[in-house]
């Protein structure tokens, strides 16, 4: 078994605004971390941290779409957690903005929504701080099955296609965005 990319969150979460959560928080903290690591290297040129990022982000999208969110809705009796369908709007924007090449407005948009949805994950009584407390014994399982969970395949990103940006755009706007983020 491949052990998870951190067991406990690295330097970088410093001054971040969360609590010492539980094994899920952390360990999806730390991912956030990463991903916040990969996108500043992306946004400064470097295209081979714009293709892990990629691959990452979608990665973890599946970690919480898969494994956690279904997890905390048996938990609760067949009810999602309250923040699920904001989530998932979130999701649906970040996943659409992963067509996009490396470019000042893909990063700008990503960022945004990033900024936007990690403080409803990690912030105190977030959804990582709920996830924990549903969880209880099943969180070891569980993080044993985020750390194997497989690479999402990722397509090539698209260069100079309308039908793409417009497509990205209503994504940003069914997740509450601006459409004029990627300008």
């Amino acid at each position: 078994m491949e052990s998870p990319p951190y067991k406990t969150a690295p330097a970088s979460l410093k001054g971040r605004r969360r609590q010492t959560g539980g094994p899920i928080s952390e360990f999806m903290a730390a991912e956030h971390a990463f991903l916040d690591e990969l996108l500043a290297q992306a946004s400064r040129g470097s295209i081979p941290a714009y293709r892990q990022f990629r691959e990452r982000l979608l990665r973890h999208i599946s970690i919480e779409e898969k494994l956690l969110l279904p997890m905390a809705q048996r938990r609760r009796s067949g009810e999602p957690l309250p923040m699920a369908a904001r989530l998932r709007l979130d999701h649906g924007a970040l996943a659409a903005l992963m067509l996009l090449p490396p470019a000042p407005g893909t990063f700008k948009a990503v960022g945004a929504v990033l900024a936007a949805h990690n403080p409803l994950e990690e912030d105190p009584g977030g959804v990582y701080e709920q996830c924990d407390a549903l969880a209880g014994g099943e969180s070891g399982e569980l993080l044993r099955r985020a750390a194997e969970m497989p690479a999402v395949p990722v397509s090539a990103w698209v260069e100079n296609d309308a039908r793409v940006v417009e497509a990205v755009r209503r994504a940003l706007v069914r997740g509450g965005y601006s459409a004029a983020l990627i300008d």
